[in-house]
């Protein structure tokens, strides 16, 4: 049964997570916008996101040999498919210039903003993930578990990054938002944004319901739940 402390909590968890997924939606998409029209960000992009998954990557093979973890361990492969997609994404950045692209059919268009929608998407949210861990230990006093830990929870955020950048990236590419001359991007921005504020909003939402949801479930059990 569903307690009242459980509900008030995954209330708060899940308003917070509604204007978190807001704000991902605007920050993915002028993202995305940036990246076509302007060379200097591209290559910006695409240097960061090489570098980002590369990093990624280091860091899941470093943690394999000292923890002691067979090559392809469950809890790794996710984040090592999604280490993989952001240096692809480096990749594609170097490649979008808007005159390559410029009146092509989004059947070429909406996989590769997909692609890039999905690695901005994960960037941002496991940075505020990594924000709010540090600044819950910052101001608990004693030892507590932090807001995103288990492999349970960790799948779930992986999953809604995934589908959050995808849509994002599919609605990008299907408006011919990057197809738009300078003075009318913003009003494409903004017809976008009207799709886009509803999806981050339910995603985020309802990510940070289920993480408290999971997190309680997995206190109650006392660790319990297979963490993968």
């Amino acid at each position: 049964m569903v307690s009242p402390e459980l509900i008030f909590n995954g209330s708060i968890s899940g308003f917070v997570g509604v204007l978190l997924g807001v704000v991902i939606s605007l920050i993915v998409n002028c993202t995305l916008v940036e990246i076509s029209i302007s060379g200097f960000f591209a290559a910006y992009f695409g240097i960061l996101f090489i570098i980002v998954g590369g990093i990624i990557l280091w860091r899941i093979f470093s943690q394999e040999s000292t923890e002691g973890l067979p090559p392809g361990s469950s809890k790794r492969q996710p984040l090592a498919a999604f280490g993989i997609l952001i240096i692809v994404s480096g990749v594609i950045c170097f490649t979008l210039e808007q005159q390559w692209y410029r009146g092509t059919s989004p059947v070429l268009k909406v996989p590769l903003y997909m692609v890039l929608g999905t690695s901005v998407a994960f960037a941002l949210t496991f940075s505020v993930v990594d924000l709010v861990n540090y600044v819950l230990g910052f101001l608990q006093v004693s030892v507590a578990k932090p807001f995103v830990e288990s492999a349970s929870q960790v799948h779930m955020v992986l999953g809604a990054a995934l589908a959050m950048g995808a849509l994002f990236g599919f609605i990008f590419g299907v408006l011919d938002v990057e197809d738009e001359v300078s003075y009318q991007i913003r009003l494409a921005l903004l017809r976008e944004e009207r799709y886009c504020y509803p999806v981050g909003a339910i995603l985020g939402g309802a990510v940070g319901f289920t993480n408290e949801y999971i997190r309680d479930a997995e206190e109650k059990c006392g660790g319990r739940i297979p963490s993968g």
